[in-house]
Parts: structure tokens; C-alpha cells; sequence
């Protein structure tokens, strides 16, 4: 079989036919119209991603983008000592005083449909509360939060789309305006530091611990060489960390959380185990994750020759760790298509694993949790109101761009 793994049409309704046939046939695959190796099962993505003096992330991790995206495309040491300054916005107290917003921002959202009976799920739901999060955690007035939005639509496009010039045009001018933005937001941090990762990171880079080591943007590498719109700023980690931020912490859980809901209709003996017993939705989440595993693929580069399953692995060529295929791996999940509330284990690689383990997982968990906590508690018989949520081919994630539903209205209390 001939798989264009970078093609957009290759991550249709049929995706998961071609991952089971490389899985079963071709578990080190070559494509050589990309010229890089698809690596589709789970021991191989595993052993890959913790091999990281072999297999490398600095010499980029999105196959044909040329731009560096801040801790996921950085290498030992380098790696190591951003992720641990950044990781001070990521603990268990901070995710915690977020949940209290997050809880609110949910409350808040389910309230708007709640008494209509119907919603478009993606755009009131799924859509606005990831961002509406990360846009607190940056310090983004209310009344810019359209502009926010519009900006990680447009940064995301711009990756998961190859060969579509506007797309890239789009990203290119998102990018430009999103980092010339964030010049007033890390002023206003100087001047007044909050308890917000933001703080911490301006903080940091006063100090020095931030620069622009490992980092090069360039705006020819957009294909507009000499852009104006891309500000000399790009060339700061700090700014790079927090698109990375919008891109990852936002198209990532909005998949996640409608992938999550699609998941739940589609089995209404595994939603009815979570509503009867609430405690089982740690183990959900994890379900969730694995089973729609929002983030297609990143890859590494081989920093030497090897081999891997026979096939030889020549230095510099570039290896693509497919997420969803080895999240459906049989020989590590039973019944890998099912979708089951309280499976145990669930040893799937929807954040990745290693040294580059997804810094926020633990706030996408939190998030998942708390969004399905209140839907469940105030909604539980949502389903399709127009069929199968309406998916937009991606390279980069599982992009869900519309979902009707139905409910039954809920009445406000007297």
C-alpha cells in the first residue's frame, strides 16, 4: 500500500485502515515522496521517544515546517533547563487555583446553551473554553479574545496544512501579530508580576535564564522572505514558548474534549457507567485520550545510523512517531478500537513519553475532567443532532470543526 503519511487526505474517515495495514505490514514504512520513516507501533514510538541521543527533536519535530517551536523541537541541556523553569507554571498548586477558573469558564458555557436544548458543541463548548483558559493564564483581555482565537486557528493551519499558500500566509501573519501583542503583556508583567506563568517566564528572562539560544525564526522560512510583520521579537524563546502555548495547549484539547463527547454518544453503555459512577472518570480521561488521540505526530531525526526491525536508519533521516496508530496497537490494548470508560492499564501515548512528555498534561487532564464532570452532571443525553461531528483534514491533529447535538433543555431552578 502507498501511504502519502503528509498528506492531507491520508488523515480522512480512513486513516485508521491505513495505520492498522502499517501496523500489521509495514511497521517501519518509508515514505519517499516525504523522505522520512512512519513508525506506527507502539514499542517503536515508545522506544523511539526515549532514545533522545539517537533520536533527536533539535533538529525540528513538524517534517516539512522549517520553524523551531520552543521546548519540543530543543535537545539536552538546553532542553532540560527551559522545561524546568517553565514547568513552575505547570505544578499541581497552579493547576489547581486554574481549576477554579476553568470550573467557572465551564459553568459559564454550559449556562449559555443549557435551556436551548441545542448547541453546535465544537464553537460553544469544546472551542472556547481551552483558549479561554490559556488566554488567563497569558493575561489576554476579554475583549481581545476573538483576536486570540482567530490567531490559533491560523497558527494551526498553517502546520497542518502543507502545501496550501494560504494557509501559510495566514500562519505568517497570526504569528506576527500574536508575538507584537505579547510586547504589552510582558511590559505589564515587568511593571506588576502576578502569580501567572508569564510572570515567571518575563522574570526568568530578565535574569538571563531565557534567550534566544536554540531558537531561529526566520520569515523566509514562511516563504516570505523579509516579511515586516515578523517582528525581531521572534527570535526570543519566550515568545515561542507561548505560541507554542496557543497552538499545543489549545487545538489539542478542543479535539480532545469533542473527540471525548463524539466518543461518549457513540457509547451510551460506557456514558451511562459514567454517570452512575463518577469515579471512574480519571480512568475516562485516560480513555479519552487514547482513543482520540488529538495530536497525529511529531518526529526526530537519527543523529547516527542504526537500524530498527531490519531496516536501516541512515543518519539525518527523519523518523515520524504516528500517536494514533500506536494508541490502537493490539499487542498493547485489548480491544484497541473499543472504547471503554474504565479500561486499566492504559499505557497510551497520547502525551508522549520521555523527556519530551507533554509539559501540560496534567492541566489537559484537569480540563477534561472538570468539562465532563458538569456535562455529564447537567447534560447527560446529548447526542448527534446532524450525524458525525464534521472533521477538517489535518497533518498535525485530529481537527473537529463542527458537532451539532441535541439535549433535553434544562429548566432554571425556581
Amino acid at each position: 500500500m502507498q501511504i502519502d503519511i503528509l498528506a492531507r487526505a491520508t488523515w480522512d474517515s480512513g486513516m485508521w485502515e491505513r495505520l492498522r495495514w502499517l501496523r500489521e505490514h509495514d511497521p517501519v514504512h518509508w515514505d519517499a515522496r516525504s523522505e522520512l520513516w512512519v513508525l506506527s507501533r507502539h514499542a517503536d514510538v515508545s522506544a523511539v521517544s526515549k532514545q533522545s541521543d539517537l533520536f533527536c527533536s533539535g533538529q525540528g519535530v513538524r517534517p516539512g515546517n522549517p520553524v523551531r517551536l520552543s521546548l519540543i523541537d530543543m535537545d539536552a541541556p538546553r532542553h532540560g533547563q527551559v522545561r524546568r523553569l517553565v514547568n513552575r507554571g505547570f505544578t499541581p498548586r497552579m493547576v489547581g487555583i486554574l481549576e477554579a477558573s476553568f470550573r467557572k469558564l465551564t459553568r459559564e458555557a454550559v449556562d449559555r446553551v443549557a435551556a436551548l436544548g441545542e448547541c453546535d458543541f465544537v464553537s460553544d463548548i469544546a472551542a472556547p473554553l481551552p483558549l479561554e483558559l490559556i488566554a488567563e493564564m497569558i493575561g489576554i483581555p476579554r475583549q481581545d479574545r476573538d483576536r486570540f482565537h482567530r490567531w490559533s486557528d491560523a497558527l494551526i493551519a498553517g502546520d497542518g496544512h502543507y502545501g496550501d499558500p494560504q494557509a501559510l500566509a495566514g500562519a505568517v501573519a497570526a504569528f506576527g501579530e500574536y508575538a507584537a501583542y505579547l510586547q504589552d503583556i510582558f511590559e505589564a508583567r515587568r511593571r506588576e508580576p502576578r502569580e501567572d506563568l508569564v510572570s515567571i517566564l518575563v522574570g526568568a528572562r530578565d535574569a538571563g535564564v531565557l534567550g534566544s539560544a536554540g531558537v531561529d525564526i526566520d520569515p523566509a522560512a514562511f516563504g516570505r522572505p523579509g516579511d515586516a510583520t515578523v517582528p525581531e521579537m521572534a527570535n526570543d524563546e519566550l515568545v515561542m514558548f507561548l505560541v507554542l502555548l496557543l497552538v499545543a495547549g489549545n487545538e489539542t484539547t478542543r479535539n480532545a474534549i469533542t473527540g471525548g463527547m463524539s466518543a461518549l454518544i457513540e457509547n451510551p453503555a460506557e456514558r451511562q457507567k459514567l454517570v452512575d459512577d463518577p469515579r471512574l472518570m480519571k480512568s475516562a480521561v485516560e480513555e479519552i485520550v487514547r482513543y482520540v488521540s488529538p495530536v497525529l505526530n511529531f518526529a526526530r531525526t537519527a543523529t547516527r545510523d542504526t537500524e530498527l526491525h531490519g531496516r536501516r536508519i541512515a543518519r539525518g533521516q527523519k523518523l515520524l512517531l504516528v500517536y494514533p496508530s500506536a494508541n490502537r496497537d493490539a499487542g498493547v490494548f485489548a480491544e484497541p478500537d473499543r472504547f471503554r470508560v474504565d479500561r486499566q492499564p492504559n499505557p497510551h501515548l497520547g502525551f508522549g513519553i520521555g523527556n519530551h512528555f507533554c509539559l501540560g498534561a496534567n492541566l489537559a487532564r484537569m480540563e477534561l475532567r472538570v468539562v465532563f464532570e458538569e456535562l455529564l452532571r447537567r447534560l447527560p443525553d446529548m447526542e448527534y443532532a446532524a450525524g458525525p461531528p464534521r472533521t477538517l483534514p489535518s497533518t498535525l491533529v485530529r481537527s473537529f470543526v463542527a458537532m451539532p447535538v441535541r439535549f433535553t433543555p434544562e429548566r432554571k431552578a425556581a
